[in-house]
């Protein structure tokens, strides 16, 4: 039901019949009692369906919706939160209410706020709104039953709720907006929707901005068409949303009862503990909404209901618009610089690898919209005595075709002159591959001096997260472009760029994605073999930044997501985890660059750490 913050929830969508409660009670049972979730939402009336009319008016209807309720509460196995709808009579007034049961104890009820009364819906005919309501309590089925806003929290696991019907979500001042602000985490929304062409993109939109809006997660259901279609069709549209990104979605129509799916709740309480505005809303929470007491079983195995995004930096692959945003975020940051130093070069060094040919990109893109002389881009390589021959062919062939101006400046005898003055003769430790680093560095900031440019940097965000840089060598520029993007996201846009505006490039580029990634500093030199796959530590760094992710939880997820034993995951956790909190030094004085992910290291905005934090 519920690990390391993730729970596991379904919506359904029964096969109801109209016009006799107690045949509704099978198809309801049949769902519980094969559900392993720790949550399951049903739509709104279930127990009767929307669509009943005037029989709501008959109290042998109305007793039969309460039998078939209790039947379901006293036949299931099911040890889970489940949420029915049902129209409930009190003092001879009827509401459209959500009942929210576990262990055969009603947990409370929470009636309709807002009624529609417009085109094909004509509630007020039947319900009255919960504002009119003004007990807290009734009685249910012999249970004395809180009735009302209220919020459902789980203290144990630090998991709570709150319970919309339908109209309230489209509410401009919702039930959920206070519940949210007073800590619901998640809402539920039972729901009878009728679908017409354009409605779903819009209810999409609406549930996903009601999870970004209460910075939680929302939860929607509907009655599907199963109920009367006399005049209107209904759907069974279910969909889930977090933090104002869709987490899943059913289709309209398919013979589908139920959308299971993890929610990761650990990444809406880090959210929230980061967001001011919210922290600063929450002054105004109402303190006398009652709490109702939950529980959510942790099991020793959870089984995720879909594999978990490899990537989830990326966009999906078809998304065209995310990758010419990110390249133009990229442009428009240079070219702002260009604009603050008109008169300035650009000197960059290309290695023949990923970072530094997207650097050219950008930059060879940003003297063009600014009608600068391509020769203006002075781009170096310089080759070591380790540097492949067909790692030197593509940086020359990249420069040559792209028509900047060419520079090679072999590094090897000045490396060997300084390291004899240091009386060093290894060549295959730490201080004979930062030496060839701080060389590289120092010829093109003097190259800066001599051409009157400035450096542009190259390394990127998953670089920078692991410390896979030399302090004062290739960690030091005037502007690092590639700082907002992690290794995987470098690796997209030069694959967009090669099949988009750079085609006539598609061999070089195709050469640079698809050889090792090395800094090239000792033979036979492979990253990935030192600091694991870069796919893997973006996956982490991404649970991490955004979702508020520890050790042993991105250890677990990875071996979840990468099939990896239990040993490898934990290493690749440690590895990772150690690696970005003893390299915060190297952060704290990086060069400025432009964010283009939802998060940033810069040292200047989003990430503030001591240098001397210790985590172990």
């Amino acid at each position: 039901m519920t690990k390391y913050g993730f729970l596991k929830i379904s919506l359904a969508t029964p096969k109801i019949t109209v016009g006799n409660p107690l045949l509704n009670v099978e198809p309801i049972l049949e769902i519980l009692d094969q559900n392993q979730s720790g949550l399951v939402l049903f739509p709104e009336l279930t127990l009767t369906g929307y669509t009943s009319g005037d029989l709501f008016y008959q109290s042998d209807y109305l007793n039969k919706a309460v039998e078939a309720l209790k039947r379901i509460m006293h036949e299931t196995t099911y040890k889970g939160v489940y949420v029915l709808g049902m129209p409930l009579k009190i003092m001879d007034v009827l509401y459209n209410t959500a009942v929210i049961i576990q262990d055969k104890v009603i947990k409370g009820v929470v009636p309709k706020y807002f009624l529609p009364n417009s085109k094909e819906f004509y509630e007020k005919r039947w319900f009255q709104s919960g504002h009119q309501m003004h007990v807290n309590k009734i009685k249910l089925l012999n249970q004395e039953v809180l009735f009302g806003k209220m919020i459902f929290k789980d203290d144990v696991n630090d998991i709570s709720f709150g319970v919309e019907v339908c109209q309230d979500m489209w509410a401009i001042q919702t039930p959920g907006d206070e519940l949210s602000l007073s800590g619901a985490m998640m809402m539920l929304n039972l729901s009878a929707s009728t679908e017409s062409v354009g409605k779903p993109q819009t209810r999409k939109l609406t549930v996903k901005e009601s999870s970004r809006k209460h910075m939680g997660a929302y939860l929607y259901t509907s009655s599907g068409p199963t109920e009367s279609t006399t005049d209107v069709v209904f759907s069974s549209h279910k969909l889930a949303a977090s933090l104002g990104e869709l987490i899943d979605e059913s289709s309209l129509f398919e013979n589908t009862e139920l959308l299971t799916f993890d929610l990761d709740l650990e990444a809406i309480r880090f959210q929230r503990r980061i967001d001011s505005t919210f922290r600063d809303e929450q002054l105004f929470q109402h303190t006398s909404i009652p709490r109702v007491a939950v529980s959510f079983k942790e099991v020793a195995h959870y089984v995720f209901e879909k594999p978990l995004n490899k990537q989830p930096f990326l966009p999906k692959s078809d998304d065209l618009d995310a990758y010419k945003l990110a390249n133009e975020l990229q442009i428009q940051g240079l070219t702002q610089k260009f604009v603050h130093m008109p008169n300035l070069k650009l000197v960059v060094g290309i290695s023949g690898g990923l970072d530094s040919a997207l650097a050219l990109l950008v930059a060879h893109q940003t003297f063009k919209r600014l009608n600068k002389d391509l020769k203006d881009i002075i781009a170096v390589t310089m080759p070591s005595s380790v540097t492949k021959n067909d790692t030197l062919d593509d940086a020359l062939m990249l420069m040559e075709k792209l028509g900047v101006t060419v520079l090679t400046k072999p590094i090897k005898e000045q490396v060997d002159l300084h390291l004899k003055s240091l009386n060093h003769e290894v060549k295959d430790d730490i201080t004979y591959e930062n030496a060839q680093a701080r060389i590289r560095t120092l010829i093109l900031m003097d190259l800066a001096n001599k051409y009157g440019g400035f450096v542009l940097g190259t390394g990127d965000m998953s670089e920078i997260a692991l410390g896979w840089m030399t302090f004062n060598g290739d960690h030091m520029s005037m502007y690092d472009i590639n700082a907002g993007l992690t290794k995987t996201w470098v690796k997209s846009l030069i694959s967009y760029h090669m099949n988009h505006a750079y085609q006539d490039l598609k061999d070089v580029l195709k050469n640079i994605l698809e050889r090792p990634i090395s800094p090239e500093l000792k033979d036979d030199q492979k990253t990935e073999d030192v600091i694991g796959k870069y796919e893997i530590n973006d996956f982490m760094l991404y649970h991490f930044l955004i979702n508020g992710a520890d050790e042993k939880k991105a250890a677990w997820l990875v071996k979840h997501t990468f099939g990896l034993d239990e040993v490898e995951s934990k290493l690749y956790a440690q590895r990772f985890f150690n690696r970005f909190f003893s390299q915060q030094f190297k952060r704290q004085p990086m060069p400025e660059g432009p964010k283009i992910l939802q998060t940033s290291l810069s040292p200047r905005s989003e990430l503030r750490l001591p240098s001397e934090i210790k985590r172990k």
